[in-house]
């Protein structure tokens, strides 16, 4: 089972977009499945058994009756297609666990792939389909569920012929300085000698028709094509690029619809990325062992600039949108994840939006598809002691947001012991009991914080704490350490590359 949280702990957790708790004494209730769907059309989470939240929001553990029985009715219900409408879950999702000498049950249902969504309850996939809001489950609007039947059906398939147009809506200026960099990353390739009609045909960007036309596909398009021409396909289609400057204010660096440059994504990637890879302080480590440009810094940047690029869905408003600010990398595109956050932290299949934009940047030595580009962002992240990349997604509309920092957090000296403290009203002196009660109340609650964190994050650095509390580094050292003597985390990895999870 994926282990979203550590159930040894379950006092310290609430209920929130993932974790949903259920007294179920007297039997399995029908909103489980509610849930059930609602986890599996959203972002996956973990349902808890015989476990109750009581009025302040904590949880009360129960004794479940035959925890047995109730696995074996789960599993006969949910493999039963009328009442649900997919089973996606696998045996090692479903386990009994005992907490005080108290059966519950725990059960992991992870993000359904495209093409098992929607999942609902019933036989009537409009009153039968949920989503997670909150803490909550809600029915979806038609629109929601006609647009996931749309996903399912593989609606956008970037091989598609776009019959209405012809080669001159590309740009010639973009193809060949795709030509020219494929030429450097792989010399004397056999389809160089190709002339770009040709050439653009190998690639899955033209394909010839009958009436001996070249047409461009939706993946040549996005690729080379000029920007009105993109908009006149995908009117929601729109890339920025912004840089924060010294006061504090958003510049617009580059923006597709300018009219100054092609518009497209090829072109959009070769600009930004001589942006983002300006100012980048590589560890000494690494600029020993590769080339100026080729350390795994460089390769994460250009991999998740074009994770961002290829996993957009262009039907969707507000574009793409990359930032820089300082040494933080911002990447933000419509759409969302096709697998779990955490997979995709791991590494491992995923499902692709636009498979043939991933072969055609592969040819210029970004990607490969194997989906571990994310996981190997983590890996080196690790490596250089940055904080870990923070992912994020919501629903509406569909957003997807990576953030990156690629340099180390420093320490900020603490303030003066003496520094006085004032009150509300404005009184310094205050009692050592008094004293005593705040510092417990702030500690505890920095301490939810910080299992909240980790809860979804898996595993945090502190130089992740300082950033999330917006504390100085011995502070943040010593909130881990008390969390560490209370058995709430634990550490792992060595010097260099030490981070805190929720103990097992």
């Amino acid at each position: 089972m994926h282990e979203i949280i550590d159930l040894d702990r379950l006092e310290s957790y609430r209920e929130n977009n993932r974790i949903e708790a259920k007294k179920a004494l007297g039997g399995l209730p029908h909103s489980l499945w509610e849930t059930y769907s609602a986890f599996a059309n959203t972002f996956g989470g973990i349902l808890l058994l015989g476990v109750e939240e009581k009025k302040d929001k904590s949880f009360l553990i129960h004794n479940l009756p035959e925890p047995k029985r109730y696995v074996r009715e789960f599993w006969d219900i949910i493999r039963d297609k009328h009442f649900v409408s997919n089973n996606i879950l696998q045996e090692e999702h479903v386990r009994i666990v005992e907490l005080d000498g108290k059966s519950i049950i725990a059960i992991y249902v992870p993000k359904a792939a495209p093409n098992e969504r929607p999942v609902y309850i019933g036989e009537d996939i409009y009153s039968g389909t949920y989503r997670r809001d909150g803490e909550g489950d809600y029915h979806c609007s038609r629109a929601e569920i006609d647009k996931m039947l749309e996903d399912a059906q593989g609606g956008w398939e970037d091989e598609t012929l776009l019959s209405d147009m012809d080669i001159h809506a590309l740009c010639e200026g973009s193809v060949l300085r795709f030509r020219r960099c494929m030429e450097k990353k792989r010399p004397g390739h056999l389809w160089q000698s190709l002339e770009d009609s040709l050439f653009l045909e190998r690639i899955h960007a033209l394909r010839l028709c009958d009436d001996g036309v070249y047409r461009p596909t939706a993946a040549g398009l996005l690729m080379f094509g000029r920007e009105k021409e993109i908009v006149r396909q995908y009117p929601c289609y729109a890339l920025f690029y912004q840089e924060m400057r010294k006061d504090g204010i958003a510049e617009t660096v580059i923006a597709s619809d300018t009219g100054d440059w092609s518009g497209n994504l090829f072109d959009f990637y070769s600009l930004v990325y001589r942006r983002l890879k300006c100012g980048i302080r590589v560890p000494e480590a690494y600029k020993r062992e590769y080339p100026s440009d080729e350390t795994p810094i460089h390769r994460a940047i250009r991999e998740l600039l074009v994770n961002c690029l290829v996993h957009a869905d262009y039907r969707e408003k507000q574009g793409v949108l990359v930032s820089k600010s300082g040494s933080r990398i911002t990447f933000e595109n419509p759409g969302c994840f096709g697998v779990d956050r955490e997979q995709a932290k791991q590494g491992g299949p995923a499902n692709p939006i636009h498979p043939v934009l991933i072969q055609m940047f592969h040819l210029i030595r970004v990607g490969n598809g194997d989906g571990r580009g994310i996981s190997k962002v983590y890996e080196h992240w690790r490596r250089c002691g940055f904080a870990l990349p923070r992912i994020s997604e919501q629903l509406e509309p569909k957003r997807t947001q990576i953030s990156i920092s690629v340099s180390k957090r420093k320490s900020v000296p603490l303030r003066t012991k003496n520094a006085p403290a004032v009150s509300k009203n404005g009184l310094v002196k205050k009692t050592k009991d008094t004293k005593k009660a705040a510092r417990q109340v702030i500690y505890e609650l920095r301490r939810q914080q910080v299992i909240d964190y980790v809860t979804v994050a898996g595993e945090a650095r502190t130089a992740e704490i300082e950033e999330l509390l917006d504390m100085e580094h011995p502070r943040a050292k010593h909130l881990l350490a008390q969390m560490v003597a209370e058995g709430i985390l634990e550490t792992a990895g060595g010097m260099g590359n030490l981070c805190y999870r929720l103990k097992r």
